[in-house]
């Protein structure tokens, strides 16, 4: 294995979660001998949520990217809509729509199957045929969200019959906030379909959780059951290496990333504002670091006053940094989502070894994670009892000058670097 394209949309300057996997596979992939050949969108062309420029200097030299045109029809609803864009995690809230963004929903769910980021396709697979066709490519590698990177790969599939890696992020069909799109049956079954056809046609398929291999293997039969494997999310050393750690002076619990209403919160901000009522002289800062909805901060806001703070949209480094500075970290599955959620960002919490406090459904993979790491608890995010209780534990230990970093020998499994040496394995295996 020598020659490997990438077809991911999210690529730098694009900032988020979404671009940090390949990013990195990428970087570590060419380091190890292999050739990635990177094929993206024109960033002046892409709907992105969110920039980091930063990233950029992350992008290995020696590393081909090519980048396109795309029809985005995202863009045309920011300019129309304004405001009522498509968020970055999830749908908006209906009840507070205008009839505009009730049809530019309507438009994403029933028109642009499987998403609004179709437009990008045509071009992609055009320069992914040239490349491929001027020089020898062993693998074709595709990665979703957006679900629509994955009928690019179908297509250079059914065209050359090259090995296809499917890398699905998240789940398709059965992503929690799908329902809430309220597609035609129509546009479900299309959707389906298309779901149907990539699964089947791919030579591997990765996922980042063992929940998440269960769903996609549920869609599949017999022996095209072994093609899933899984290959986890994880976090870069030298992300890490700069950082200080000096730690805030107040007690400080710290989220990091996009989070709305659907991530279910308020068990967490009502539990904090019991502690803090109960126990008078405790001095608690509760920061959210990135892109908050005004749902949350307006719930925050009414109910812990000043021991809530927001910082907007910050480049990747420096968000962990704030993490490594603070004595606990909030992690937050969304309410309903699929139990193999786990957030790229766990494995970046447990790196800087702070205890991490999740709220996440029963038996889900990130609980899983943290509890095997000795890493933190997880509570259903309801449990106002035990929240309150997990965090006024840690502030009393902190109170009282003791430490305490969690200790993980395995972390080292969920570097990067370790992570990449697994996707090899599999890219060289015989499927």
């Amino acid at each position: 294995m020598k020659n490997v394209l990438i077809i991911t949309y999210y690529w730098p300057p694009s900032g988020g979660a979404g671009v940090q996997r390949w990013l990195k596979f990428a970087k570590y992939l060419h380091e190890s001998g292999m050739q990635p050949i990177v094929v993206t969108v024109n960033s002046e062309k892409a709907s992105y949520p969110v920039l980091d420029t930063e990233l950029e200097k992350d992008i290995s030299k020696g590393i081909r990217i090519f980048k396109t045109n795309s029809f985005e029809p995202l863009k045309l609803f920011n300019t129309l809509f304004k405001k009522e864009h498509i968020p970055y995690a999830g749908i908006p809230d209906r009840k507070n729509m205008t009839l505009l963004g009730k049809v530019s929903l309507f438009m994403r769910a029933n028109l642009l199957i499987p998403d609004a980021r179709k437009g990008w396709n045509p071009y992609a697979y055009r320069q992914c045929c040239k490349i491929i066709e001027s020089e020898k490519i062993d693998c074709i590698i595709t990665t979703s969200p957006p679900h629509s990177t994955q009928l690019i790969g179908l297509e250079l599939k059914k065209k050359y019959g090259i090995k296809w890696l499917v890398d699905l992020r998240d789940p398709w069909t059965d992503i929690y906030y799908y329902k809430k799109l309220h597609h035609s049956n129509w546009a479900m079954k299309k959707d389906k379909q298309y779901e149907q056809e990539v699964l089947a046609a791919a030579d591997i398929i990765t996922t980042t959780s063992s929940h998440t291999q269960k769903l996609f293997s549920g869609k599949l039969t017999g022996k095209d059951v072994s093609k899933i494997k899984i290959i986890t999310n994880g976090y870069d050393e030298d992300d890490l290496k700069s950082i200080t750690g000096v730690k805030e002076k107040n007690f400080t619990i710290t989220f990091s990333g996009t989070i709305n209403k659907q991530f279910g919160v308020s068990g967490f901000l009502n539990a904090m504002q019991e502690l803090i009522k109960e126990n008078k002289q405790v001095n608690l800062n509760i920061r959210f670091v990135g892109i908050t909805d005004e749902f949350i901060k307006n719930e925050a806001q009414a109910l812990l006053g000043n021991s809530v703070s927001f910082i907007s949209y910050v480049p990747h480094k420096t968000a962990i940094g704030y993490c490594c500075s603070s004595h606990l970290l909030l992690l937050v599955i969304p309410e309903g989502e699929n139990q193999g959620t786990i957030p790229g960002k766990t494995f970046e919490y447990m790196a800087t070894r702070n205890p991490i406090l999740c709220l996440s459904p029963a038996n889900g993979s990130a609980s899983e994670i943290i509890l095997n790491a000795n890493a933190g608890k997880s509570f259903g995010h309801q449990d106002v009892k035990g929240i309150k209780e997990f965090v006024l534990s840690y502030y009393k230990k902190w109170e009282q000058g003791e430490k305490f970093e969690t200790n993980n020998d395995n972390l080292r499994s969920f570097s990067r670097r370790e992570i990449t040496n697994s996707l090899i394995a599999i890219l060289n295996s015989e499927h």
